[in-house]
C-alpha cells in the first residue's frame, strides 16, 4: 500500500472509533474549521454536527468531510478536551 492508502485508512478508522465524541477538524479548502460531535463515517467520508465554525452563519449544519480533505483533526479524550470556543473572554 502507498502511504496514502495507509493514511485514509488509519484517519477513518480513528474517526469510526469515536463516533459520539467532540473533534476538532481543519479542512484545507477554506481555510476551515469545524468543532462538533462525530455522527457517523460512511466510507471515507466523516459527519461532523458542527457545534462551532470560523463562520458563525455556518454554526449547527451537518458536514460531511472526505478524509483526504482533512489537514489536522484532534478528537477529544476524557483527560483532553476541546475548549468551548463560544464563550471568547470567560473561563472555559
Amino acid at each position: 500500500q502507498d502511504i496514502n492508502a495507509i493514511r485514509q485508512q488509519v484517519v477513518t478508522e480513528d474517526f469510526r472509533g469515536n463516533i459520539g465524541k467532540k473533534a476538532l477538524v481543519m479542512i484545507g479548502q477554506y481555510p476551515f474549521l469545524i468543532i462538533g460531535n462525530i455522527k457517523e463515517v460512511v466510507s471515507d467520508y466523516v459527519f461532523i454536527k458542527a457545534e462551532f465554525t470560523n463562520i458563525a452563519a455556518l454554526d449547527g449544519f451537518l458536514y460531511r468531510v472526505h478524509i483526504d480533505d482533512i489537514e489536522v483533526y484532534f478528537i477529544e479524550t476524557k483527560n483532553h478536551k476541546i475548549p468551548h470556543l463560544d464563550v471568547f473572554g470567560e473561563e472555559c
